[in-house]
């Protein structure tokens, strides 16, 4: 009863309005900024900035209309539901905008007879904020041609049609997304190419999605991407290319894959071994040869297990072995360690069967032995393990002195056979010489044997 009389009090209701008056300007700005102003021609509305400086909100759009065009704002504001009371809506397009912010359900599109699957195209836009559902409903295509994303909520862009055509990013500018920004929502073809992401990439960012036809990301420029910031549930091809990764945490990139899978010429730097080992095959897949992942043409700084700085010794990469994996021409920005070998057999054999099964496409730097201002070319691990991985071996001096040994047996042996020989020829000349005469004796020996009287063989 006491505050029923307080009520009731000239006093208190003073005070009372005074409050009200006082907060009533500041409750009037959030509804008080400029509309938009929107032209209808034919079934096209046109909402038009002409660059005004001051911020602007976009009008509530009516009736139907085909196509909607957004233009030349420096500062715009979509407010929740802004699309609920159009029929027949198409297309809406945003070009030339320096600072765009979707409130809640800001495009939020319903499921109902009345509504088209809509197309949603932003270029050169600059977002300031992409709200949680900010982008949901009946939507067919959604694209992003250049501009830039400043921050991006969880659920900023989720269920949309049933299976969706198209999601595009080209050419952005992404700062910030948070974990969930884009989840739970199936689309035919999914392309992210030449963007730029600024900021590092959560865990989770695009989680729970289905990509029907193909996911294509293409000379993308990422910092640290988590583990799992890309989940799928579901890609039929998959190709990565191009694309350059300061640095993947653990399984960044989890996906089943049903048709084609290929990742070529791709830079990843500060690379975890497990960093490709949640890729894997969909249980879709009824083909009875493996599907082949094709690792070609990449180049990657592998981490030590558990670490985060990148570690000197290369560590092996794990894959699926449901996958009939093709390695060609993999880099690694690692320095070879010849302690990674066993040395007991010859030639020595790596320890880890990825290094064994794929040395010849294991591309390595040689190491110089003086400092050099271009860096060492790679060369195939094979080649590498050869040249600077081989314990001395005396084996061809030891072969060397044996021959020379051999020889000189040899050679003696026939010095031998030939002394022996000459020694057998001399026995066999063995003649009879006579005996030894006087000058005098054998002339007298001549006079008898002359007159006749004495006979000689001689």
């Amino acid at each position: 009863m006491r505050n029923i009389r307080n009520l009731k009090d000239p006093t208190a209701v003073v005070l009372l309005w005074l409050l009200w008056l006082l907060c009533w300007p500041r409750m009037g700005t959030a509804t008080t900024l400029p509309k938009v102003g929107c032209t209808e021609h034919d079934t096209t509305i046109t909402c038009d900035c002409n660059n005004d400086e001051q911020p602007m909100v976009l009008p509530q759009l009516h009736g139907a209309v085909f196509q909607v065009v957004i233009r030349n704002c420096r500062d715009l504001t979509v407010e929740p539901n802004a699309l609920d009371n159009t029929e027949g809506l198409r297309k809406i397009s945003f070009k030339q905008l320096q600072r765009l912010v979707l409130q809640q359900n800001a495009l939020s599109v319903p499921r109902d007879a009345s509504n088209k699957a809509l197309i949603v195209d932003f270029e050169d836009v600059n977002f300031q904020l992409i709200a949680s559902h900010a982008i949901s409903g009946n939507i067919e295509e959604i694209s992003f041609t250049r501009g830039r994303i400043e921050q991006m909520h969880p659920f900023g862009f989720t269920t949309i049609k049933d299976t969706a055509i198209l999601l595009k990013l080209d050419g952005v500018t992404i700062q910030r997304i948070e974990s969930q920004a884009f989840k739970k929502f199936a689309v035919e073809k999914l392309i992210i190419s030449n963007c730029n992401f600024v900021g590092n990439l959560p865990t989770r960012a695009f989680y729970e999605l289905e990509v029907s036809s193909e996911l294509a990301m293409h000379n993308n420029q990422f910092q640290e991407v988590h583990s799992h910031a890309f989940s799928f549930k579901l890609i039929s091809k998959l190709s990565l290319s191009e694309n350059r990764f300061a640095a993947v945490d653990g399984e960044w990139l989890e996906a089943y894959i049903k048709d084609a899978i290929t990742l070529r010429g791709n830079r990843f730097g500060a690379t975890s071994e497990i960093a490709f080992r949640s890729l894997g095959v969909h249980r879709d897949y009824q083909l009875s040869e493996r599907l082949e992942l094709r690792f070609h043409n990449n180049t990657v700084q592998s981490l030590p297990p558990g670490g985060k700085v990148p570690g000197v010794a290369a560590q092996p990469l794990r894959f699926d072995e449901r996958f009939a994996l093709s390695i060609r021409q993999l880099r690694y920005e690692n320095v070879w360690s010849c302690e990674q070998l066993d040395m007991t057999v010859q030639p020595p054999q790596p320890h880890a069967e990825f290094f064994r099964q794929h040395s010849e496409q294991l591309m390595f730097r040689a190491v110089a032995n003086e400092p050099q201002v271009v860096p060492a070319p790679f060369v195939p691990l094979r080649q590498l393990i050869a040249e600077q991985c081989q314990k001395p071996s005396y084996t061809a001096y030891i072969v060397a002195g044996s021959v020379l040994l051999a020889l000189l047996v040899l050679l003696l042996l026939l010095l031998l056979w030939w002394w022996l020989a000459q020694q057998r020829r001399r026995r066999k000349l063995d003649v009879v010489q006579p005996e030894p005469r006087t000058y005098k004796e054998t002339q007298i020996v001549y006079q008898i044997e002359n007159a006749g009287l004495l006979k000689t063989d001689l």
